[in-house]
């Protein structure tokens, strides 16, 4: 189980974009903070808060040019800790002709729909939220449901079409750049894509 929840906690924290998302933020902070210029003659801005180890530029330096060795296993400890604290873990068997598929992002979270008043925007939501789910294909013949409720394996669940259809969606529709199938029929995807693509259609003509 340890490992299962490890693995998981990993694809969620290490897939390219993400760490190459991080990465551009510590350059883009680096660069500014080389552009700043201090006037001697003015004082300094009084500091905030009770101080506390400071962040040197070179430092903020190396969190750009090493994720792996500086942030990245913080980064890794949050999703480990959450997963660990609240979710227990579901194995989804495919009964359907049809593979699951797996992508460049290949664990997906999800969360309940919520209403939106007034056009304000929800509040955002992690792996903390009671409706939270998460689900990561393994194999074209099984994947992992993660849901709130206490650690450690609890059903075998085999899912027909329908249920490989919606495993299928949230990896097509979260996809970067690739699609991983083990064979070239890969029906669900312009499936999928054609139903996106109408969605899409019917929101802009609402609008």
């Amino acid at each position: 189980m340890a490992a299962i929840y490890g693995f998981v906690a990993a694809m969620l924290a290490r897939p390219p974009h993400k760490i190459d998302n991080v990465k551009q933020r510590w350059s883009s902070i680096v660069a500014k903070a080389r552009t700043i210029r201090i006037d001697p003659k003015r004082p300094p801005i009084p500091r905030l808060g009770r101080g506390g180890h400071g962040f040197t530029l070179s430092e903020a330096q190396r969190m750009a040019d090493d994720p792996m060795g500086t942030w990245f296993p913080h980064s890794l400890n949050a999703p480990v800790r959450e997963l660990t604290k609240l979710f227990g873990c579901d194995v989804l068997i495919n009964g359907s002709p049809h593979p699951f598929l797996t992508s460049d992002n290949p664990v997906v979270v999800v969360f309940p729909p919520i209403d939106v008043e007034d056009g304000r925007l929800p509040a955002p939501r992690g792996l903390g939220s009671s409706g939270c789910e998460i689900t990561i294909p393994i194999s074209p013949t099984h994947a992992l449901r993660f849901t709130h409720k206490p650690p450690g394996v609890h059903d075998w669940l085999v899912l027909y079409w329908e249920g490989v259809f919606d495993i299928n969606f949230r990896t097509i529709t979260r996809v970067r750049t690739t699609i991983v199938s083990d064979r070239s029929d890969i029906f669900f995807v312009q499936t999928i894509l054609d139903l996106v693509a109408e969605v899409t259609r019917e929101t802009y003509k609402s609008q």
